[in-house]
C-alpha cells in the first residue's frame, strides 16, 4: 500500500477548495483552522480571499509538509502532530477534507473510541470512516457563530456506523446544509469515493438543505450562488431522523405515489454469502480438482464470483456448462475430507499460509468453510445499473459474490413470482431507495438495507397475473429471453397509485 492510500490522503480540486473557503470565511473571521492540511490548498485559497487570518494547521506526513513549504509562502502556525489527539482550542472557520481510512486501517481505533467516548460523550462504532473523527472534534471547536466545512464520502448517511454519527449533528443544531455530489462525478482521480460537502454554522438551525449536483455545471451554478437550477430539498430539524438513510432526503418525497408495498424482512430474509478468507485457495475447478486429486466429499456446488453468472436461472445443465468453460463453481470444505489426496490439500494451504490469514485464524478448523444453507434467489452486492437477481434452482451455496434471499414459508411457483418480480425496474427502483452508494457510480447494498427496503405485497396479485407471469419464467427458463417489459406492466399496476 502506498503512503497516500494508507494515510488517507486525496486532494482537493482547487474550484471545490475555493467554494469551501468562501463558505467559512468573511470580514469577520480572525482564526482559522486546517486539520489536516496536505499541501495546503485550502490555506492558499483562505489566504487569497483575506490575508489577515491567523492560520493553523495540522499534517503528520513529512511528504507533505514538504510540499506544503513549498508552496505556502507566508506565515502560519504549522504543526507537526496528530490532530485526534491535540489539545482542543476554538476556531472561527474551519476547513477540511480529512483522511478517508476505513475502520480496518485504522490502527488504534480503539484508542480512538474511548477517547471521543471521553471527551465529547459520542460512543463511535468501530467501523467508523476515520473522516468522522476529525469531523466531531471540529464540531467542538468552533466559535459561537463559527463556520465549519468538510468534504468527506457520503456512506456515512446510509452506512450503520453512520446512526450514531447523524445523532450527534442533530443535537448540535449546526448543520446548515448538505451538497451531494452524484456519485458519478469523480473528485478524486485517486480513489473510487463518494463525496459530499458539509456546511456548519455554530448557532441553532432550524432547518437542513439537502442539495444535489449531478454534473459540474451544477457545481458551477452553486458555486455563483445560483440554487434555482438545482435540486435542493429542504427539511425542519424535527423531520429527520437519524435511522434513516438520509440519502432519500436529495430526492423528492415520492413515498405517496406507491401501494402496497411490505419491508422485505415480512416476505424474505437477506443474508451475506460465505467467506472463504483465501479464494485463491478455496475456490475450485475442475482442473484444479482433477490436478490434486480431490474427494467429491470436499468438492462444495457454490457460485463463487457473479460476473460468471450470464444466464437468469441456475440450472443443472447452466452448472455443467459453466464447468466446462472453465469456471470455479466449487468451494473446498476441508471438514469433509476422505482421502490422503485431501489431507494433502490442507497441508498445501498450511504451507502457503492460508491457515494465518486472519479469517482464517479465527476458523476451527481453518479449512472448514461456512455452514450456510443455500438461497432459492441470490442478489448482487454491487452494481452500476440493474440488480442481477438469480433464481437458484439447484440450490448450489454462493460466496459473498451475492446475498442469499431465503423466502419466509412461500411455494415455489411464489419464489419464481418474487424473482420476476425482483427483475424489474419498478422493483428496482424501490430497492434503491435503501441502497449506499460509492464512487463512479457503483451502488451497494448490504443485508440489512435489503431486509429494510420495501417490496411489493406479492399475496395480491391476482390469478390471472400469476398465470401469466409464470409462464414468462417457463419461458426464460427455456431460452433464458425474460420478458421484463411484461412483468414491468404488471407489477406496475400494483404499486403505482
Amino acid at each position: 500500500m502506498n503512503s497516500k492510500k494508507k494515510l488517507g490522503q486525496f486532494f482537493t480540486n482547487p474550484s471545490i477548495a475555493e467554494f469551501m473557503a468562501k463558505l467559512v470565511v468573511d470580514d469577520s473571521t480572525k482564526t482559522l483552522l486546517d486539520p489536516a492540511v496536505g499541501p495546503g490548498i485550502f490555506v492558499e485559497k483562505t489566504n487569497m480571499i483575506s490575508n489577515k487570518i491567523d492560520i493553523t494547521c495540522y499534517e503528520i506526513d513529512n511528504k507533505m509538509i514538504t510540499e506544503y513549504k513549498k508552496n505556502i509562502k507566508f506565515d502560519t502556525n504549522l504543526v507537526k502532530k496528530d490532530y485526534l489527539t491535540s489539545n482542543n482550542n476554538k476556531y472561527d472557520s474551519i476547513i477540511a477534507n480529512p483522511p478517508y481510512n476505513k475502520f480496518q486501517e485504522i490502527d488504534n481505533r480503539k484508542d480512538l473510541i474511548d477517547l471521543f467516548k471521553r471527551k465529547y460523550s459520542i460512543k463511535l462504532s468501530g467501523y467508523s470512516n476515520y473522516c468522522i473523527y476529525f469531523l466531531i472534534k471540529s464540531l467542538n471547536e468552533l466559535n459561537p457563530n463559527g463556520k465549519c466545512a468538510y468534504i468527506i464520502p457520503y456512506e456515512f448517511m446510509n452506512a450503520g456506523y453512520g446512526e450514531i454519527v447523524k445523532e450527534y449533528i442533530l443535537k448540535t443544531k449546526m448543520l446548515s446544509k448538505i451538497i451531494k455530489f452524484n456519485s458519478n462525478i469523480k473528485l478524486f482521480n485517486d480513489a473510487m469515493t463518494t463525496s459530499c460537502i458539509l456546511y456548519f454554522e455554530n448557532r441553532q438551525r432550524t432547518d437542513v438543505e439537502f442539495i444535489s449536483i449531478k454534473s459540474m455545471d451544477d457545481f458551477k451554478n452553486i458555486y455563483d450562488n445560483e440554487y434555482s437550477e438545482l435540486e435542493c430539498n429542504c427539511y425542519s430539524y424535527s423531520d429527520l431522523d437519524a435511522r434513516e438513510k438520509w440519502l432519500k432526503y436529495f430526492k423528492k418525497n415520492n413515498n405517496n405515489c406507491f401501494k402496497n408495498l411490505i419491508k422485505f424482512n415480512e416476505y424474505a430474509h437477506v443474508k451475506r454469502g460465505i467467506a472463504t478468507g483465501n479464494n485463491n485457495y478455496f475456490n475450485l475447478n475442475n482442473e484444479m480438482i482433477n490436478k490434486y486429486k480431490l474427494s467429491k466429499n470436499v468438492c462444495i456446488p457454490c457460485v463463487t464470483k457473479s460476473p460468471d453468472i450470464s444466464k437468469y436461472i441456475m440450472t443443472s445443465d447452466y452448472f455443467n456448462e459453466l464447468l466446462d468453460n472453465g469456471k470455479k463453481m466449487y468451494v473446498f470444505d476441508g471438514r469433509n475430507k476422505k482421502t490422503i489426496n485431501d489431507e494433502e490439500y490442507i497441508k498445501l494451504g498450511e504451507i502457503n499460509n492460508v491457515n494465518k490469514s486472519y479469517l482464517n485464524s479465527h476458523r476451527s478448523p481453518w479449512y472448514g468453510i461456512e455452514d450456510k444453507e443455500p438461497a432459492p434467489l441470490w442478489i448482487s452486492v454491487f452494481s452500476r445499473d440493474k440488480l442481477k437477481i438469480i433464481r437458484n434452482e439447484i440450490m448450489i451455496k454462493n460466496l459473498t459474490t451475492f446475498h442469499g434471499i431465503y423466502p419466509i414459508n412461500y411455494s415455489e411457483e411464489e419464489i419464481n413470482m418474487f424473482f420476476c418480480y425482483l427483475q424489474t425496474p419498478i422493483a428496482q427502483r424501490i430497492l434503491r431507495m435503501n441502497k449506499r452508494e460509492y464512487g463512479e457510480g457503483l451502488d451497494k447494498f448490504e443485508p440489512n438495507d435489503l431486509n429494510n427496503a420495501m417490496i411489493l405485497n406479492i399475496n395480491i396479485i391476482n390469478d390471472n397475473d400469476k398465470k401469466t407471469i409464470n409462464n414468462i419464467y417457463q419461458e426464460c427458463k427455456k431460452n433464458n429471453i425474460l420478458d421484463i417489459d411484461r412483468l414491468n406492466d404488471i407489477f406496475t399496476n400494483y404499486v403505482i397509485n
